[in-house]
Parts: structure tokens; C-alpha cells; sequence
């Protein structure tokens, strides 16, 4: 029996032990009660969304441990080829994976992202990482940084190799947990080691973490749901969960589903669809988040993003806030004034990205603005349904009963519904000013 428990209004229970506990009460992980879930949604459109990426976490811990005892101790095949204490350690790995995997998030979680410094000028320890473009090279002679820009994922990595240095996580478990948050991080050799006896066992893990069907999701779905007070995220996680094992196939372990569980991971993949077309990609989310980009981008707010890491944990949602308090008090900070008064920009039309009609909409609306000093803005949002078929490393499988046993087969090519529905979601939501919207307006019938 676990040594601690809490209270969670989506799991009921959440238990976890002493080695847990001490990353749970790192000021890393401390940190995230003061990052929102769902940052603009929670302040201006679902007041009951109080929740907060501390909680999502220790829910994502919760599931990956559900997930670890479906899929890993569940399956014979790769029990029989490893140690009680390898067990125990590959369990440890995922269900830290599934606390911290958002430890990097920012202020207003994804909302600042935009603003994040390039990924070669964090602080990291590179012996970690992939010979890619990630590891830094010598800096052009302007001074500038190459390569891609720093996401969230890259400073969970960073805060993890801070908590090596300090003693609070082991070198190799914090690589190994980076390297389930972190598709440019290497296992360790200790992880190395033990695929060798089960194969494609880390990339199998990892899918219990990123994933078509992971703890992450799982979690933030029926949480998210739950604390909007909307209906869309509902799915039945217990009959998923049941339905998941691990089979060899093709001389890799490969995540599967039983027949009698399609239909609830179809459920699932549903409510994700729905939560991003009527939560996540809400107008007035949206217009406040071009909001603050413009109050990022005319320093209305002081907001820079630290590359050290003690200097980024200090971040929280408070301190934005409160940047935007102050700037608000100025007539002059036009963003800051309608994102605390809370005085959106209207959305006009909502069209599809791609769609020859929606296009010519777009420059017809463009040409009034433009000809009638019309301040508007366009914000374009998008997200894949699922990445199954065209990412090896997200395939699911279907264990199909045949005559006189059962095959594994994919998932694309047993749902009906996913052949059918696997489409993207590329949204372009025009706004105009709240100002300018009865001009905007008369423009229009006068055309």
C-alpha cells in the first residue's frame, strides 16, 4: 500500500509513495499550482476552470501507473524477460514521466511560447540529446542563435537536469524520465540495456506518455471537461485502460488494442475532437491571446523568458498578471487595458483553412479593412485528429480474432470511423477590434 494519498474529484484516488513525494514537494513541481490548465479559458469563459497544471500532473502520474500495470505487468512476454527490481524501476520512470512532462510549461502554459528564446541558448548538459541540430554549434559571428525555437518540453528537460545537479533526481532515472517527455532525448544506457532483452520497449513507453492513447490525454480530457462544466471530454478511461496490452509483432513490442475496446478509444478520440473545437479553440481565448502577444511585442509588459532555469521557475501566472495590472493603469497601453477590462476583439467569421471559398472570404474581408482603416487580425489554430499512419512511432494495433486465434492488425485499417473522420482541424478566426465593429459592419452592407 502506497504511504500517501489524495483526494481528486476525476480519479477519486491518487496514491503515491516517499521517493514521489520528494519530487512532488520540489519547488519545480510546486510551482505548477500557480500555472492555469487552460490559462485566457479559465480567467474570461469558464469561470469553474480553477484547476491548475499541478493538478493535471499528479493525475498524469495516476494514469501512467494504471497504464504501467495494463500494458507492461500485464503482458507475460515482457514480464518473463525482466527482474522484479527492473519492474519496478520502468514503473518509477513512467509514473515520474507523467508528473513531470508539463514541469516546463510558462506563464499562461502554451500562451507564451511564442516569446520562448532559441533552444540552443539553454544551459543544457547536450551528452543527453540525439546528434541532431539540437545539440548547439559555434554561434555565428552577429551573435545570433541558430535553430529552433525552445518549447515547453525543452525546459522540462532543462529544470530535470537542474534537479541532477542539485541531488534531488538520479542522473540516469532524470534522463531516462526526459527521454519519455522528450522525443530529442536519449535513454539511458541502463534503458539501453534492457530493450535489448524487449524490444521497442522505450518507444512503447514513451507512447504511454505521447501518445494516440496516453496518460496525458486521458488525464486532461476528462479534467478539462469536468471543470468547464462541459459534456465534450466524457469517455470511459476504465474500459480503454481494460482493453490496452503489449503484443510482439514484427520483432518489436507494439501497443494494442483488444476488438471489444475500439469502440471506446473511438469515444476517446471523439472527445478530443470536440474539446478542441469548442474548448481549446474558443474566440474569446483567442482574441486575448493576440492580445497579449501585442502587449509582449510593444512592451506594454516587461515579459522576458529566462534561460536559466532557477530564474524560469520563478515564473508563474501571477506575474504576468500582475505586469498587467500595472501596465493597465497606463491610457496609453491600449492591449494591457482591454485584456484587464476584459473588452475582447469581436470575432466576425470563423472559416476553414484551405477551403477555396473561405479563402476568397478572407481577401474580401481583408480589402474592407484594409481600404477603411479597419484594425482586425486573423488567428490561425489547427491540430490533427491523430498522427496514426503517417507517425511509426504513434502506431496502435488492433488484436482482431481470427479462426482459430487472433492477429494483429492497424488501427487506420480496422475503424471504419478513423478512415473516415481522421481529418485536421485548421481553423482561421477572423476579429476585428471591438471598436471598429459597427463600421466594419455598415461596410459590409454597404458592399
Amino acid at each position: 500500500m502506497q504511504p500517501y494519498e489524495i483526494r481528486d474529484p476525476i480519479h477519486k484516488r491518487i496514491t503515491f509513495d516517499e521517493s514521489e513525494r520528494k519530487i512532488i514537494d520540489h519547488p519545480f513541481f510546486q510551482r505548477m499550482r500557480f500555472i492555469s490548465q487552460l490559462s485566457f479559458l479559465q480567467t474570461y469563459v469558464y469561470p469553474g476552470a480553477v484547476h491548475t497544471r499541478f493538478m493535471h500532473g499528479l493525475g498524469a502520474m495516476h494514469v501512467a501507473g494504471r497504464l504501467f500495470g495494463k500494458v507492461i505487468e500485464g503482458t507475460s512476454a515482457i514480464v518473463e524477460r525482466l527482474t522484479a527490481e527492473e519492474i519496478d524501476s520502468l514503473r518509477q520512470r513512467l509514473r515520474l514521466a507523467g508528473l513531470l512532462h508539463d514541469i516546463g510549461h510558462g506563464p499562461f502554459s502554451h500562451e507564451c511560447e511564442s516569446i520562448f528564446p532559441m533552444r540552443r541558448a539553454l544551459p543544457m548538459d547536450w551528452s543527453w540529446w540525439q546528434d541532431t541540430e539540437d545539440r548547439p554549434t559555434v554561434a555565428p559571428s552577429n551573435g545570433a542563435m541558430a535553430g529552433k525555437q525552445a518549447h515547453h518540453e525543452d525546459y522540462s528537460v532543462l529544470l530535470l537536469q537542474a534537479m541532477v545537479k542539485e541531488g534531488a533526481l538520479d542522473k540516469i532515472l532524470a534522463q531516462d524520465i526526459g527521454s519519455l517527455i522528450h522525443v530529442g532525448v536519449t535513454p539511458s544506457n541502463w534503458m539501453s540495456k534492457i530493450e535489448q532483452r524487449v524490444p521497442s520497449l522505450h518507444a512503447l513507453l514513451r507512447q504511454l506518455i505521447s501518445g494516440e492513447a496516453d496518460a496525458d490525454r486521458m488525464d486532461y480530457l476528462l479534467r478539462d471537461s469536468y471543470f468547464c462544466g462541459v459534456a465534450y471530454g466524457a469517455y470511459d478511461i476504465d474500459w480503454l485502460i481494460s482493453s490496452m496490452s503489449a503484443h510482439e509483432h514484427n520483432g518489436r513490442f507494439v501497443l494494442a488494442l483488444a476488438e471489444n475496446g475500439v469502440r471506446a478509444f473511438e469515444a476517446f478520440l471523439l472527445a478530443r475532437y470536440h474539446m478542441f473545437d469548442q474548448v481549446y479553440f474558443h474566440k474569446t481565448k483567442a482574441g486575448f491571446i493576440h492580445y497579449l502577444e501585442q502587449a509582449i511585442a510593444t512592451d506594454e509588459i516587461p515579459l522576458m523568458i529566462p534561460t536559466d532555469p532557477y530564474a524560469y521557475a520563478a515564473l508563474h501566472d501571477g506575474a504576468v498578471i500582475e505586469q498587467l495590472f500595472t501596465a493597465a493603469l497606463e491610457t496609453k497601453n491600449y492591449w494591457s487595458q482591454h485584456i484587464m477590462s476584459r473588452i475582447p476583439a469581436r470575432r466576425i467569421l470563423r472559416l476553414q483553412e484551405g477551403v477555396a471559398e473561405d479563402m476568397q472570404t478572407l481577401e474580401k474581408i481583408k480589402k474592407i479593412c484594409e481600404l477603411n482603416d479597419i484594425l482586425w487580425f486573423i488567428h490561425r489554430a489547427g491540430k490533427e485528429l491523430t498522427s496514426l499512419g503517417s507517425d511509426a512511432s504513434h502506431d496502435l494495433f488492433v488484436e482482431k480474432k481470427i479462426l482459430g486465434g487472433s492477429k494483429i492488425v492497424p488501427m487506420m485499417e480496422y475503424s471504419d470511423l478513423l478512415m473516415k473522420y481522421n481529418e485536421k482541424l485548421r481553423f482561421v478566426d477572423v476579429f476585428v477590434h471591438r471598436e471598429d465593429v459597427d463600421r466594419f459592419e455598415k461596410m459590409l452592407k454597404a458592399m
